[in-house]
């Protein structure tokens, strides 16, 4: 059989990554030999590349229970095993999520357990993945299947509570336990809150993460796997099954826990057509078999309100099977490879994105400055090498006059210089209002209003009032600093242009602060704020709980956010004059040795020569430094993708 595409897809991946690490090292030791390493660009290379030696490729499965989950993600990513790595489903599935992954840290396999009781700290899941005293740790023999599928059985467990307990921990009825007739005392509920599973697999040791998720209901009890863990993911798979097609059930999940994801931060989303193969038993002619699966794409595009060819159909079971046995006919049959090429496309191009922003986002700037500095010293170096060969037939009188003309432009640059120290004092003036609106004296306020609020609220609807108040008032702030933006912007991009028609400064405006980013992200904050507001558990728990837990998954994030627009915004008011101050340094330099040079070749024309050759050694010089940065910025742009054919539209096989 051939290579897997997810496989082949993280192969590729990893070589991008190990070529972008060598690129970001290579930058190092440019700057460094170039006297050009400061501190704050050392942070940022340092920040940048533990960034991409950390990161890793996370896909989220999600669907309905009895949808073929668990049995997918085995056909996926876990067939090579000659088996299944999770268990079959008992009764519907469990509502415990589970996130598969290799621990290199502690590089070892294990099963991780989170109790369902950890819900009454009101402590959200990621600050308790920090904490290994919360957990139930199993060992995991992978020596052993036997004790390897037992041990993940424990996933799936459940546990009858009584209802004040359920009530407590903000559980709704899962399923009745009835002590005789009338109303149950007791109900079913998850034994655990969340698990993790370390697993030496190939694919994760390569860096996949495989988030499993449960359920509508059971997202929306615990809604830090919407409004946190899943918009950090790469690629979403939405699991529906080919004999229901699009139930409410679904519907519902669809719409209030996904549909919001299909924005330039969730790039990567695909609809699986789980279970096509009962279709095959029902319509055994291929002629009658194929129109009813694309009839069936369609509509089920249509209900969803996305692109027909990101619903896939395809048969988990019959993929597992054809994978384990090596049937290639069957696996084709499947059209699991189809899923696994959109997949491991979608996946890497979300990714490859993400981290190119990264990367510009943290060295753009320093890339740019620099090719740009020693662009304009090639080009004076060209101007003065013209100007010198020009001399070398004329008289000692155009020697004075080019030297006199020298002297003047000196003069010129010198006025040149006040006007740049008026133009930064200028632009920092014209941007302490905004800095003013950003500073954590102005944000929190706004958040203490709002919670005061919060606390005097004792209904779901004066809460859901107070929540959505606080994050309009949020976007109102956000759409100010936008504004504001676009006008400092108009400014650095007026005083550059000065400078280019004034002294002829062949310099770029800099990267510019676009708060777009940070607008998206208050645009998905309030939709995750929706999503909160009509969440059970806003009904079923207490309103303290509700406030504690909206602070915690939400505000808290709005708060790190603008912490983040603040130190952006600072660190381009820092930067934006930056290129210009130091080509204005470099031309004070370069004028002072033009005039030294000069004074030498009007006293004897037996120094013309040499000071034309030193400019063309400095010449090549130069042009070497300036291959050398965009050989670095062609290797932190490559795109792993440019190399493999996207995936064609899928073909759908009847066999």
């Amino acid at each position: 059989m051939q290579i897997p595409a997810l496989q082949h897809s993280l192969g590729l991946y990893q070589q991008w990554k190990t070529r972008v690490a060598q690129a970001l090292l290579e930058l190092e030791r440019w700057l460094g030999d170039h006297r050009r390493a400061t501190p704050r660009a050392r942070e940022r290379l340092k920040t940048t590349l533990d960034t991409i030696r950390r990161d890793r490729l996370t896909v989220a499965v999600v669907g309905e229970p009895a949808r073929g989950k668990s049995e997918l993600i085995n056909a996926l990513f876990f067939a090579d095993l000659g088996g299944r790595l999770l268990p079959p489903a008992v009764g519907g599935g469990s509502e415990c999520p589970t996130e598969l992954l290799w621990d290199d840290q502690r590089d070892e396999a294990y099963l991780r357990l989170l109790p369902v009781e950890s819900r009454a700290q009101d402590t959200p899941i990621a600050e308790l993945k920090a904490d290994p005293r919360h957990w139930v740790h199993y060992p995991l023999n992978v020596q052993v299947p036997e004790q390897l599928g037992g041990t993940l059985r424990e996933i799936q467990q459940t546990k009858g509570v009584s209802l004040a307990e359920a009530s407590r921990l903000g559980l709704s009825s899962i399923r009745p336990s009835r002590d005789g007739e009338g109303v149950p005392q007791r109900i079913e509920i998850p034994k655990w809150r969340y698990a993790i599973v370390s697993f030496p697999h190939p694919l994760l040791r390569q860096g996949l993460v495989i988030l499993a998720t449960p359920g509508a209901g059971a997202l929306a009890q615990e809604p830090e796997l919407t409004t946190t863990l899943i918009p950090a993911v790469q690629a979403v798979l939405f699991v529906l099954a080919a004999d229901e097609a699009v139930t409410r059930s679904d519907l519902q999940l669809w719409q209030q826990h996904l549909k919001g994801f299909q924005s330039e931060r969730q790039r990567a989303m695909l609809v699986a057509l789980n279970k096509v193969d009962l279709l095959w038993d029902r319509l055994r002619d291929a002629a009658v078999i194929d129109p009813a699966v694309a009839s069936l794409r369609k509509t089920t595009a249509e209900v969803l309100g996305i692109d027909p060819d990101l619903v896939l159909p395809v048969s988990a079971q019959k993929g597992l099977v054809a994978k384990v046995r090596k049937d290639e006919a069957l696996l084709r049959r499947s059209a699991l490879p189809t899923l696994e090429r959109h997949l491991g496309h979608r996946l890497l191009a979300s990714k490859h994105r993400l981290l190119v922003d990264t990367i510009d986002g943290n060295l753009g700037l320093e890339l740019e400055s620099n090719r740009a500095r020693i662009a304009s010293r090639i080009a004076r170096f060209k101007a003065e090498l013209e100007e010198l060969e020009d001399l070398r037939n004329k008289s000692e009188g155009a020697i004075t006059q080019l030297l006199d003309r020298t002297r003047r432009e000196q003069e010129l640059y010198l006025q040149g210089v006040e006007q740049f120290q008026r133009s930064r004092e200028g632009l920092l003036n014209e941007t302490r209002y905004c800095r003013q609106i950003l500073e954590a004296d102005s944000i929190e306020p706004i958040i203490e209003r709002a919670q005061r609020a919060l606390a005097k609220s004792w209904t779901s609807a004066g809460l859901a009032r107070s929540m959505r108040s606080l994050f309009e008032e949020l976007r109102r702030t956000m759409q100010t600093v936008s504004s504001e933006s676009e006008r400092i912007r108009r400014l650095v991009r007026e005083i550059y242009q000065t400078f280019h028609d004034d002294y002829g400064f062949e310099i770029a405006t800099p990267k510019v602060f676009i708060p777009m980013k940070y607008s998206v992200e208050i645009e998905l904050l309030l939709q995750e704020v929706e999503a909160f507001r009509r969440s059970p558990s806003m009904v079923l728990a207490r309103p303290g709980q509700v406030i504690r837990r909206f602070d915690q998954e939400l505000v808290s994030r709005a708060r790190v956010l603008f912490e983040q627009l603040r130190m952006a915004y600072d660190g381009w008011i820092r930067e934006a004059l930056r290129p210009l101050a130091e080509e204005i340094a470099e031309h004070k330099v370069m004028m002072e040795k033009r005039l030294e040079s000069l004074q030498r070749i009007g006293r004897s024309k037996d120094g013309l020569q040499t000071r034309i050759d030193q400019l063309q050694q400095q010449h090549v010089a130069y042009a070497q430094d300036l291959t050398a940065l965009r050989n670095i910025q062609n290797a932190l742009h490559y795109d792993p993708l440019a190399e493999q054919e996207a995936p064609r539209r899928p073909r759908l096989v009847s066999g």
